[in-house]
């Protein structure tokens, strides 16, 4: 065996796996692309959720916070959702993503650079993965169990499986720069802004990140709609860094585990699909999946310590179909009836699902309450 574990990709799935494996003591052989070739599209923005899920202060790298979020229909009846703490912050994806790699290293973890995956081989004692190195010669690793945290198109799982992780949701961003703006708005979701989806806009400092979601496939996103949309809400079009990528959102629909291979963050579908968000799934399965790698029957604990999330998916895919298919009727509804509760949770750390279960509770209490009542028979009397 070359490692106890072995992990590919290294964005905040891999990353939190084996940044807590290496603190556990144990040994990890932690493969991915070389430098260069890790550029990962994404909005960047962290929620409250995602932040407590780290294992040190974010701040270093946050460019800005946020407690308050406008959101509008078309851009047409903006409404401020405001939290009683921040609901975001707002990080460029690239020195995330650094940072969060530097701790893994800093605790003594090591990337070895790998060009292709070949072949992925499974017996009853571990894991055998062949790939390319980075001077294109053919090398083979073993250990006793591998984390599969490689993207949305997940190469171990095309190997293993024979397919990808469904990403069903699609989103396309660029960058605006802070001296190319004619405004410069706080954070914002525009729903409605694509059929099926939003637009956003993240402020970051010195530039803006400006983009188009896509819950299903069949929404349909251009480049033409995201320069209209840019010229619209920022007064220019000048955006560099173009590029559109999947967002896979079905992992309670898809296996997380395969013999001696977990699945974890984009490879295994844990998206949420209301908006997209990502990040707080990738290091809630990288940090699960190395507690389950400790073990001797890593897959059957792993899909355990996963269930409720991905429960929580498919409540949220419900709320989703739900929250799309009856817009702009359902943004009002957001606007005049859910807006306190699902802000005080996001600043709480809740999840949507969570948020909503809290809500409901405790306007149940309220309902049953001899106060509510007497006010309701006065009312009726």
């Amino acid at each position: 065996m070359d490692a106890e574990v072995m992990i590919v990709g290294s964005g905040p799935a891999g990353t939190a796996a084996a940044l807590d494996l290496v603190r556990a003591g144990r040994e990890v052989l932690w493969l991915d692309r070389p430098p260069g070739a890790r550029a990962k599209p994404c909005a960047g923005g962290l929620t409250p959720k995602a932040a407590a899920r780290l294992r040190a202060d974010v701040s270093p790298v946050v460019r800005e916070r946020t407690p308050v979020i406008r959101m509008s229909w078309r851009g047409h009846r903006a409404s401020d959702f405001c939290g009683s703490g921040d609901v975001c912050l707002l990080t460029h994806r690239p020195e995330l993503d650094a940072w969060h790699r530097g701790l893994a290293l800093a605790a003594g973890a090591v990337i070895t650079p790998v060009r292709r995956l070949l072949r992925v081989r499974q017996d009853g004692q571990g894991v055998s993965l062949t790939a390319l190195d980075d001077q294109d010669g053919e090398h083979t690793w073993r250990a006793r169990w591998l984390i599969a945290a490689d993207g949305a198109h997940s190469p171990v799982r095309r190997l293993v499986l024979g397919q990808s992780a469904v990403p069903v949701a699609v989103a396309l961003e660029g960058l605006l720069a802070r001296e190319e703006c004619r405004r410069w708005p706080g954070m914002q979701f525009d729903f409605g802004e694509v059929a099926g989806g939003y637009g956003w806009l993240f402020p970051k400092g010195d530039h803006m990140n400006v983009g188009l979601y896509g819950w299903h496939p069949g929404v349909t996103l251009s480049q033409p709609s995201l320069l209209a949309y840019a010229r619209r809400t920022l007064g220019s079009d000048a955006l560099t860094h173009i590029q559109g990528y999947p967002i896979a959102t079905h992992g309670d629909q898809v296996p997380l585990s395969a013999g001696r291979v977990l699945f974890a963050g984009d490879a295994a579908g844990l998206a949420e699909p209301l908006l997209g968000e990502g990040i707080y799934g990738a290091l809630l399965s990288g940090q699960q999946a190395a507690v389950a790698a400790l073990g001797e029957d890593a897959a059957r604990v792993y899909e355990r310590l996963m269930a409720r999330w991905c429960l929580e998916l498919r409540h949220t895919r419900q709320l989703t179909r739900l929250f799309y298919g009856t817009l702009p009727l359902s943004f009002g509804v957001l606007t005049h009836l859910l807006k306190a509760p699902l802000m005080e949770g996001a600043a709480a750390g809740l999840t949507l699902v969570q948020s909503k279960r809290r809500w409901l509770t405790a306007a149940a209490v309220r309902a049953s309450s001899p106060a509510y009542s007497q006010t309701s028979d006065e009312t009726r009397g």
